[in-house]
């Protein structure tokens, strides 16, 4: 007879488990300032302490599995999302290794590096990017209506970095999705340099921002337009940023951590409505069009291109030099 002592779990009790096990964390709504029926929630500016707080009325759900991100997000199939990451330092991949610990040591180890490397895209019929500083997805907000979902990618892709959710890529790489975020286009290539994946139809709502206030900073080149600048003078309120500053790369994060991701992610999207409408209107006062594509664009290969290609079916890179409202980093007029 063998030692070992087998338990049985009743089959009923076996899928509950399962339900449980899969289930994600939402975090417990934090307590709103002025959420008292008696308290103004207008969101108006304090004449003595300025601009009031963001205000977090929003659901956070923590999803750390492949399977709860499927099911998650299996019903997204169009509209608007508020978009954000957040990065921190990771090891580089046994690939990156080989060619980074190549290069200090004179031509021929630049030769090696550089065969390595051809080897490589040759591996993956693709092109490849090096992550020189090591910049790793740790985590991907998405926002829509009330709901927001963190995604922990370290804990969802795992030790060796493979998981990809089939239901998060068919969002990032949908073209009928806009995904709107604020900084876009400088966090493409590490997007790239970790997940190999092409991104479709992102909105720049920073440079959206840049349009609309384009004669109010005429000295502040067009692609400088941070998330916390665009929230107080587009919304109208402050956001803490202290959180943005804290270790993205501890094993388990803070329920402090999450809940300020999730707020990115949420201004991002309430910025974009709120711009759709502005900019709109700017377009008929100024009567010149403002074109879509100096904030809308493709990815490829961690470079943003154009959403119209060429005529001959080739990609069109995307420049924020395209936008000719700017010269020399200075606001220069409409045109």
């Amino acid at each position: 007879m063998s030692d070992r002592l087998t338990l049985r779990v009743p089959s009923p009790m076996r899928k509950a488990l399962s339900v449980f096990r899969h289930k994600p964390y939402t975090l417990p709504q934090e307590r709103v300032k002025g959420a008292d029926d008696n308290s103004d929630t207008t969101g108006k500016p304090d004449e003595l302490n300025g601009p009031e707080t963001f205000p977090v009325t929003h659901r956070v759900h923590y999803l750390t599995t492949e399977f709860q991100v499927n099911e998650a997000m299996a019903d997204i199939k169009d509209g608007v999302l508020g978009f954000d990451t957040e990065f921190t330092k990771r090891r580089p991949t046994i690939e990156e290794h080989y060619i980074i610990s190549s290069f200090p040591n004179g031509g021929s180890s630049r030769k090696s590096a550089l065969l390595g490397w051809q080897i490589v895209e040759l591996h993956q019929h693709q092109k490849f990017h090096i992550a020189w500083d090591h910049i790793g997805l740790r985590l991907i907000q998405l926002s829509r209506d009330d709901d927001v979902w963190v995604l922990d990618m370290w804990k969802i892709r795992g030790k060796f970095r493979i998981a990809y959710p089939k239901e998060l890529k068919c969002i990032i790489m949908s073209p009928n999705i806009i995904k709107a975020g604020v900084g876009l286009a400088n966090n493409i290539l590490a997007f790239w340099d970790d997940l190999r994946s092409e991104m479709v139809n992102l909105v720049d709502v920073g440079l959206m921002a840049r349009l609309l206030l384009a004669e109010q900073l005429p000295k502040v080149p067009f692609g400088h337009m941070g998330m916390q600048t665009a929230v107080e003078r587009i919304l109208g309120y402050k956001i803490d940023k202290e959180e943005s500053a804290s270790d993205w790369s501890a094993k388990n994060l803070s329920d402090k951590q999450i809940n300020y991701a999730g707020m990115d992610a949420v201004a991002a999207l309430k910025l974009y409505n709120k711009l759709t409408v502005e900019l709109k209107a700017k377009s008929k006062a100024i009567d010149s069009p403002i074109p879509r594509g100096w904030y809308n664009f493709n990815t490829k290969h961690g470079e943003p291109i154009r959403l119209k290609k060429a005529p001959d079916g080739s990609d069109v890179p995307w420049k924020m030099s395209d936008c000719n409202w700017w010269a020399g980093g200075k606001f220069q007029g409409y045109p």
